[in-house]
């Protein structure tokens, strides 16, 4: 059990000043159970953060779907080398978005949610007309916008430098990055899962150093469900844990579980389905047990993992439920279309004994329920 620790350790544990080594998560998962991993990342969740759960009133907005790197993993994207030639990519136009603005305000929304495939075909401008058209019309929300490999996909195909990029798209009003596209960092997994035309982990953790060394934060991620191994997953998280310490910028560590429908992995017989909800508890655990001091809210993506593994998981680790994700795609396309509002999400909490809290990107509170 754990309680077998000596006092010292279970001290250093319960105040999250041990900062846990590849080997010792490693003996954690070997030794100790679900429910025991939980019971230990809950009480931690109590020290950091105590008994409130917090949740965004998020509105996506996912502007094109082509995409340059085709990955294995995603059934969101159209090749972005048949534009033209199909009728299912598409490219939101300043009209376009102006109309999903119109429908975000029904939600009253804390932030904009955006993202898209690497398009190839869209210029800087394009960018920073769709996002000052959000601060336009939408000043009273966050604008998060973007993927780390994203951001980096944009300097590189328009002749940008990524410092110039974030700066310009910062005047435009963007004000935080999503976090996305971290994946694995592990390289041998990553040649998987993606393909070459998305950064490596180490660029990405390189290109995160950037953006947050010029005040943009924004979260920080990982996918896991499908071909990788718990040491992958230890080590992405102590990678992301030991740059918060050397730059601080993550606001919150959002896994983000595969989800294989309509994706080409699956298609190619690499995965046969979803992970267990008994991995998806560990995985949030052990990201509370983790991450200790340096990254402090643990986030469950409920459109993922689904509600019921989600209310679980906030008494083993978690502190928030990211957002309401009003129109997100990405997910969708993996036929995952499960819908949510504030009311919905502040009953999971109560359920559980826990305070519902709306939050903005920042993770400023806005009110309870």
């Amino acid at each position: 059990m754990i309680n077998s620790y000596s006092t010292d350790y279970w001290k250093a544990l319960s105040t999250g000043d041990h900062r846990f080594t590849m080997k010792e998560a490693m003996e954690m998962l070997d030794t100790f159970d679900v429910h025991e991993i939980m019971a230990l990342a809950d009480s931690l969740t109590d020290y950091e953060i105590g008994n409130r759960v917090t949740f965004a009133v998020s509105y996506n907005i996912n502007y094109s779907n082509y995409c340059a790197a085709s990955c294995p993993i995603c059934a969101f994207y159209v090749p972005a080398k048949i534009r033209g030639k199909t009728d299912r990519g598409y490219e939101l136009s300043v009209d376009d978005i102006k109309k999903e603005l119109q429908k975000a305000r029904m939600y009253n929304p804390t932030e904009i949610h955006i993202v898209g495939g690497f398009n190839p075909y869209l210029p800087i401008e394009y960018y920073e007309t769709l996002f000052s058209t959000v601060r336009k019309y939408m000043p009273e929300s966050t604008l998060k916008a973007l993927t780390i490999p994203e951001i980096d996909f944009i300097a590189r195909t328009t002749g940008n430098s990524l410092r110039e990029t974030v700066e310009r798209f910062h005047r435009a009003g963007m004000e935080a990055h999503t976090g996305g596209g971290a994946e694995i960092f592990d390289a041998e997994v990553r040649k998987i899962i993606t393909t070459p035309e998305k950064i490596s982990g180490e660029k990405w953790l390189e290109d995160a150093r950037i953006i947050h060394s010029m005040g943009i934060k924004g979260n920080s991620t990982m996918t896991y469900g499908h071909v990788e191994k718990w040491n992958h997953i230890i080590d992405h998280m102590l990678r992301l844990r030991d740059l918060e310490s050397e730059v601080p910028g993550f606001l919150s560590f959002i896994p983000l579980k595969y989800s294989p429908e309509n994706t080409p992995l699956m298609k190619m017989g690499k995965v046969s389905g979803p992970c267990s909800g008994e991995k998806d508890l560990k995985v949030i655990a052990l990201a509370r047990i983790l991450m200790g001091h340096q990254i402090k809210n643990i986030s469950v993506y409920w459109v993922a993992i689904g509600k019921g593994v989600a209310q679980m998981a906030l008494t083993g680790g978690g502190n928030d439920l990211v957002g309401t994700a009003a129109s997100e795609k990405i997910f969708g396309a993996t036929n995952r279309k499960e819908q949510t509002s504030v009311e919905e999400l502040s009953a999971m909490i109560n359920e559980i004994g826990k305070v519902p809290a709306k939050r903005d990107t920042f993770y400023n509170i806005r009110g309870y329920f």
